[in-house]
């Protein structure tokens, strides 16, 4: 059987055309062919669109155009005229259709450097219940052109098109000069390429960069609508602003800071980790101090000693976990008191993350007023994402909000509910991780037509790397960048999927080849811990390492999985490997 394309006729085709579709289709001798019904030609020589009603490329013959005439009579004035059946007069004869459908074909091929070489295309007409000898002869067209019921009797179709196109050949040898028929043209290459262009093969999608403009555009705009709440409430200082991830909480923290920084208060915005410490820099612009805590801290240790001493031991990362919270606290507190106060207005950013004793003791000698009288804004999650210390071996974990809201009396409470951030099917994951459907009160972005979430399990690294590396395949040949994709683990480092698999050269290299070398490597894969990057987003990410058994990877599981705002796969353990 002809491949037809499309492969089938339309109900309200003339029977004509039904008649030469089933002929080709079925004939034996066609069996390596390719025909084209009802061709839409937009690029045409005579026309601003036109359509051919059969195109045959057929292998080692060459290619014919067919306009087809279902009708029992066809009438010729003599002027010019044509009509066919009971319809209205008309110019055109059916050769000069398909000549002009043939012409715009050549054209187009040559453009593309795949025109016509040692083969013919021609075109005929094809009259499906009416005998040749009935058409008179004539100058407009070669009577070998002309195809009628007699060839579609018996398998006789690829035969007369075979015909057609050998008489078409040895007129072009008469007439042209140069031209001259090689045998097995066109061959299957050429075909197959004659084919791809006429009908190009390809996936209308959003680019990676226009989805990543609509997403963000998206974001900013619903995030705006969360900031609208300081318009509300600016006439109160003290604001504490809760809400689960993804509700807009950093966007209206950066904003409370840009707009005290432009009533000229002098600014303080504190977060825990280093990488929200650059994005609210960011976002919140010049004239806004934006500290993570123990950088705040030996900041201030610094400058009352006039060197940088504590500065280069927290960057260097070689010190015992009571500096960074009894050594570091302590001294931090004894110079903030001698510096005396240093800024008018405070924000702190996820404060669960911050609400320790010893660090409100330094932001409360720093701020003029203290906690007690001075203009604060406050966000956090204190329900989900108490994630740096819950765990601590030994450590009573102190209740957050319980701490803020002694230290900072008066607070007025604000709740943000609207999932501004990610999918509606992400967040829906993401509120069934901790049980709580009702999590947001609204989705504010759209469902798209992709699947949103993924969960694969495995029982060996060596299969969680391979499902590690199907899954960057997959999410890369989406319209997502390198950049756009993060990969996070519960683990640090050395112990994650990602760090083993740039510790074993065995890797599948499908992997190895793409990933950074860490969580800031902007030109591969970024891939670090889930504590390194909470707070941020990211429009793909890969979570990896997951033991569902162990309570802490669940609230992990939690804050890692609402860092996705359009693409999640979660790698967990499967319960025969624990």
């Amino acid at each position: 059987m002809a491949r037809m394309i499309p492969p089938t006729i339309g109900d309200d085709a003339p029977p004509g055309e039904h008649a030469v579709f089933a002929a080709l289709r079925d004939d034996p001798k066609a069996s390596e062919w390719v025909v084209f019904h009802s061709l839409e030609i937009a690029r045409h020589v005579s026309q601003v669109q036109g359509e051919a009603d059969f195109v045959v490329v057929a292998p080692g013959q060459g290619i014919l155009v067919i306009e087809v005439k279902s009708h029992e009579s066809i009438e010729a004035d003599g002027e010019g005229r044509w009509r066919y059946g009971s319809r209205d007069w008309v110019t055109r004869s059916p050769f000069e259709q398909a000549s002009g459908a043939q012409h715009s074909i050549i054209e187009y091929l040559e453009s593309r450097g795949s025109g016509p070489v040692g083969y013919p295309i021609f075109h005929a007409a094809w009259l499906t219940q009416l005998s040749k000898n009935s058409f008179a002869k004539s100058i407009g067209w070669h009577d070998w052109q002309l195809l009628d019921a007699a060839d579609l009797a018996n398998g006789n179709a690829a035969a007369a098109v075979i015909r057609t196109l050998n008489k078409a050949s040895e007129h072009l040898a008469e007439s042209i000069s140069g031209y001259r028929r090689v045998a097995g043209q066109p061959d299957a290459e050429h075909t197959a390429r004659v084919v791809e262009l006429l009908t190009p093969r390809f996936v209308a999608e959003l680019s990676a960069k226009e989805l990543a403009r609509r997403r963000e555009a998206e974001q900013a705009q619903f995030t705006a609508e969360q900031v609208r709440i300081l318009d509300v409430v600016g006439t109160n200082p003290r604001l504490l602003v809760e809400g689960p991830a993804g509700s807009g909480k950093t966007w209206v923290a950066a904003e409370a800071a840009r707009r005290a920084s432009d009533k000229k208060q002098r600014t303080l915005v504190v977060v825990f980790n280093r990488l929200i410490e650059a994005r609210l820099a960011e976002l919140c612009g010049e004239g806004v101090e934006v500290r993570r805590i123990h950088s705040l801290m030996a900041q201030v240790v610094d400058r009352h000693a006039g060197k940088n001493e504590a500065r280069r031991k927290l960057e260097s990362g070689r010190v015992e976990p009571e500096w960074y919270d009894q050594t570091l606290p302590e001294q931090a507190l004894e110079a903030a008191l001698e510096l005396g106060p240093q800024f008018d207005y405070l924000v702190v950013d996820e404060a669960q993350d911050v609400a320790l004793k010893q660090y409100l003791d330094v932001l409360d000698a720093l701020l003029v007023g203290g906690l007690e009288r001075a203009p604060v804004f406050i966000t956090g999650d204190f329900d989900h994402q108490v994630i740096y210390r819950r765990h601590a071996a030994g450590d009573e974990v102190p209740d957050a909000r319980a701490t803020v809201l002694r230290r900072i009396p008066g607070l007025v409470t604000l709740q943000l509910r609207s999932n501004v951030r990610t999918t509606p099917e992400v967040a829906r994951f993401v509120a069934e991780l901790i049980g709580e459907p009702t999590l947001y009160s609204e989705h504010r972005r759209s469902d798209d037509d992709q699947v949103s979430v993924e969960r694969h399990t495995f029982t060996t690294m060596d299969e969680q790397q391979r499902l590690l590396a199907n899954a960057v395949e997959r999410i890369l040949s989406e319209p997502f960048t390198v950049r756009e994709l993060m990969i996070l683990s519960p683990y640090a480092r050395e112990r994650s999927a990602a760090g083993q698999a740039l510790a074993y050269p065995a890797t599948d290299a499908r992997l190895t080849s793409r990933l950074g070398t860490s969580i800031d490597d902007s030109t591969r894969i970024r891939w670090g811990s889930i504590h390194e990057f909470k707070g941020l987003e990211a429009p793909a990410v890969i979570l990896t390492d997951v033991d569902p058994s162990k309570e802490y990877h669940r609230d992990l599981l939690y804050v890692g999985a609402s860092r996705a705002t359009d693409r999640l796969v979660v790698l967990e353990l499967n319960d025969k490997a624990r």
